[in-house]
């Protein structure tokens, strides 16, 4: 499968489902309980209307700034855990299709991938996300692991005080912290005998890991230490941000808030960025979709920090409507691993291209030259002003 074959998220979607065995699609796809909040991230997006201008844009920027780092696009790759088991490239092919595209990938604390081994392979600026299960001493050891591998963001996740219920999981025989039961195990072998490209694809990576760590190459046994953190309930409490930020020089963000207080709040224990997120749907689920609460938690904000949002962003016009109703920049999760998972590195970059085109064809028929130029006036945010009254105000 070519990566040039992909023409929207949607068909990286199918592809991926046909392409990595079931647990590992349903791991990516799959939301808390009902789904219902996962599925109302994107329909919050859908829902928002634009309000176009009569104006000959043609060639269109997508360039912007975010914390002092220029972007091809307003466009990050968020943290996922896991990415190794949806292909090889894993969290290394993330990194290299994020600074190829011209932008940042967060590298999560549970993606099973060594910091230290992803940021020296990454040509290009990375962040971490931060887990913290074993308590603070473990958060001061990743945070400092961090700084020394050269990461230039931190991103603490506030959303996990427990995990959330993740039905097709379960149903797939994954037990939290993830492992496959003995039931799920038997399950998988179907599974994998299935899908004999991804099979052979992981077996060749395994092999090539084993030789590194046999002959002390960089990744094995002479290279930097994984000591991974397994996927557990880490909860943060706003002390412990506050700690953090005395401990970390860089740019700091927390993640996983839907409260303008909670933003206020953020930005009084001195981050730079917050970002609206419910996780993408998989923790709690009936908790309002982020495109419903970013307008709010810009105005809380007041520009004392950068706002970015994730949840739902499926399509280039979802991030300018992001833009428009206040977001400095969003994260995608879904949107790449469907690529990662149909053709690894280059289906990153496939979906970020993509994302990218629709961005400036968006722009074009909007009659905006630029994303720094979007504010609330282009668009028509349900239960607000209707095309043609007075623009709500921007931030």
């Amino acid at each position: 499968m070519q990566a040039s074959d992909i023409y929207s998220v949607e068909d990286a979607r199918r592809r991926a489902a046909r392409v990595v065995p079931r647990a590992v699609f349903d791991y990516i796809d799959g939301g808390a309980d009902d789904e219902v909040t996962m599925a109302d991230n994107v329909r919050a997006f859908r829902e928002v209307r634009f309000r176009p201008r009569s104006s000959a844009v043609t060639e269109p920027t997508t360039l912007t700034t975010l914390l002092g780092t220029t972007l091809s696009m307003p466009v990050l790759l968020a943290p996922c855990g896991l990415v190794r088991a949806m292909h090889p490239d894993g969290a290394h092919g993330v990194a290299r299709a994020a600074a190829a595209m011209g932008t940042i990938s967060v590298l999560s604390t549970v993606a099973g991938s060594s910091l230290e081994e992803v940021a020296a392979g990454a040509p290009g600026p990375l962040w971490f996300q931060l887990y913290s299960p074993g308590g603070p001493p473990q958060s001061a050891e990743m945070v400092a692991r961090a700084g020394d591998a050269g990461y230039q963001g931190l991103v603490v996740t506030m959303d996990t005080p427990a995990l959330g219920h993740r039905e097709r999981d379960v149903r797939n025989g994954v037990a939290q912290p993830f492992h496959f039961t003995p039931a799920g195990t038997a399950r998988l072998v179907g599974q994998v005998v299935a899908r004999p490209r991804w099979t052979m694809s992981m077996a060749r990576a395994g092999i090539q890991a084993r030789r590194a760590r046999d002959d002390g190459s960089p990744g094995g046994a002479g290279g930097p230490t994984a000591r991974g953190v397994a996927m557990g309930a880490s909860p943060f409490s706003w002390d412990d941000v506050a700690t953090i930020r005395s401990l970390w020089a860089g740019s700091l963000a927390v993640k996983g808030l839907l409260d303008p207080g909670d933003a206020r709040r953020a930005v009084e224990c001195g981050v730079d960025a917050v970002v609206v997120s419910n996780h993408g749907g998989r923790q709690l689920d009936g908790a309002p979709a982020t495109m419903r609460v970013l307008p709010a938690i810009v105005d809380a904000v007041q520009g004392r920090a950068a706002v970015i949002v994730d949840g739902g962003v499926r399509r280039g016009s979802d991030v300018v409507k992001a833009r428009a109703a206040g977001a400095d920049a969003v994260l995608v999760g879904r949107a790449y691993l469907y690529g990662l998972a149909a053709c690894g590195q280059a289906g990153v970059e496939r979906v970020l291209e993509i994302l990218r085109s629709e961005m400036v064809r968006t722009l074009s028929l909007l009659g905006c030259p630029s994303v720094a130029e979007l504010d609330r006036s282009w668009i028509d945010l349900p239960g607000t002003d209707r095309p043609g009254a007075s623009p709500i105000p921007s931030r």
